[in-house]
């Protein structure tokens, strides 16, 4: 009987620990939310920048090989109809972190576009740029507002025309506050 006590003792204390990481997980996923949602299509850019190269990575992993800043899609006749037909979109939205750790967003889904991409518009020399990002960081105790002319969304690939009025249905996924769904209107 008393070789079984430290065996049972071991056992509450894993239990313990693995009830203690549950419980930070979920603290942690509690503490993002997104307001102020909303989403439009997308303004053709021209011009030089939008024939530069670049490797370009998708929710649904990575596209690789050089394709387009106005894409980023392969050839196929079928991508490139549906970008060419309903172009592209963009959703905007605020992201805040109550906790007290730091977060990032690292994906989003939606079923409205043939790929989703996290985007970063910044000022070069006068010229505004576009480029893809891994990640875009959400302070502990503060706010990432994804807006036009900084961070946003990109829908590449609408799969139809984005009206006003209509809802656009995202899933963003954190690095460590789990999934939330967001409705953005379209504006």
């Amino acid at each position: 009987m008393h070789k079984r006590l430290p065996i049972v003792a071991i056992g509450i204390a894993i239990l313990g620990i693995i009830a203690m990481l549950a419980g930070s997980v979920l603290a942690q996923a509690q503490t993002i939310s997104a307001t102020n949602a909303w989403a439009r299509r997308a303004p053709a850019m021209g011009g030089h920048d939008a024939m530069k190269t670049d490797k370009m990575s998708g929710d649904k992993g990575t596209m690789g090989g050089d394709k387009t800043a106005m894409g980023g899609m392969s050839g196929d006749k079928g991508t490139m109809g549906a970008m060419a037909e309903h172009g592209n979109g963009a959703v905007y939205v605020t992201l805040s972190n109550s906790g007290s750790q730091p977060d990032a967003l690292v994906s989003a889904s939606t079923d409205v576009a043939q790929t989703t991409e996290l985007h970063e518009t910044t000022r070069d020399g006068g010229v505004m740029k576009m480029r893809p990002v891994k990640t875009i960081p959400v302070p502990a105790g503060g706010k990432t507002e994804l807006k036009p002319g900084g961070y946003h969304i990109m829908l590449m690939g609408l799969k139809h025309d984005l009206k006003p009025g209509e809802k656009v249905a995202l899933t963003l996924k954190f690095e460590h506050g789990g999934e939330t769904r967001v409705e953005a209107p379209v504006k």
